[in-house]
């Protein structure tokens, strides 16, 4: 027997109004499976029903109808790794809600008087120095901001980089990408000024997209300061700026090494993803004192 449902009773099945579904049918996404040619009345069948579901999940994900037309028959590959950018795009989205958040907080204790506090947590004080060598230069490409004095006036130009990474889908566009859960942070001081790059590691310089720049990671020794923090918003303020004080200023000056280039990395990877006590690295290239 094969099973037909009205448009109301698809509504209720799909948790949409009617009017959706008229829409749906008018944009193409989901044509009724049959319309009576006397009266109009409009009817779907069982097999729609795995249809609107997907339609309706794939909109809590916040995917637009256009995007959502072109995963329906698509296969399963290209679904998964728009769903996997979907995720990752969410996670920056969610830090940036952290972010303000806590800014508000902040204001809100600033405004009321109150003296402002920090609870401090053993689990989020993490922080191990070592020296690691690498024996190949590092090939990079991404987007990337020009800075006129150091230290900036405005300390939020890396995060609005990193906005405009995400919101551009700039990874998406980059070839022959060799580590793909890793994004770089690189701050350079060069003859030309002082740049911060945001970007993926790739295997060769071929089919760079229009507007992005490259950067080559020097081979040789680096300290690498592994940190965490308590949220990723810590992480990235607080904690960063307490483990590149506590490289520079202490750390490196009691060793055999010294800085050696002008430039520094920052390193994001699955670890910065983690919802509690996520970790990065920081690493700054050294060279024995002579």
């Amino acid at each position: 027997m094969i099973i037909v449902y009205t448009i109301g009773e698809f509504s209720r099945i799909g948790m949409i109004s009617t009017s959706a579904l008229r829409f749906y049918d008018e944009i193409g996404l989901l044509k009724p499976s049959k319309i009576n040619r006397f009266n109009g009345y409009r009817y779907y069948s069982e097999d729609q029903v795995e249809d609107i579901h997907f339609i309706t999940e794939m909109r809590e994900y916040e995917f637009s109808l256009e995007e959502i037309k072109g995963f329906i028959g698509s296969n399963k590959i290209n679904l998964v790794a728009e769903l996997q950018k979907k995720h990752e795009k969410l996670f920056w989205k969610q830090q940036k809600i952290l972010y303000v958040r806590r800014k508000l907080k902040e204001r809100i204790k600033k405004t009321q008087g109150a003296d402002s506090f920090m609870e401090i947590n053993n689990k989020a004080n993490k922080l191990e120095i070592k020296v690691a060598s690498k024996d190949k230069p590092i090939k990079t490409v991404g987007i990337s901001i020009n800075i006129p004095a150091w230290p900036p006036e405005d300390a939020s130009i890396f995060g609005d980089l990193w906005s405009q990474y995400w919101d551009r889908d700039v990874s998406s566009k980059i070839s022959n990408k060799i580590y793909p859960s890793v994004r770089y942070g690189i701050l350079a001081f060069t003859e030309a000024g002082i740049q911060y790059i945001v970007a993926d590691a790739v295997s060769s310089y071929e089919d760079i997209p229009e507007g992005l720049v490259t950067f080559d990671i020097p081979k040789g020794e680096y300290a690498v300061c592994t940190f965490n923090g308590e949220t990723f918003d810590e992480m990235v303020n607080s904690s960063m700026q307490r483990a590149n004080d506590y490289l520079l200023t202490t750390w490196l000056p009691k060793t055999e090494y010294k800085h050696a280039e002008s430039f520094s990395l920052e390193v994001y990877d699955d670890r910065s993803r983690k919802k509690e006590y996520p970790e990065m690295d920081i690493m700054q290239p050294i060279v024995k004192k002579g």
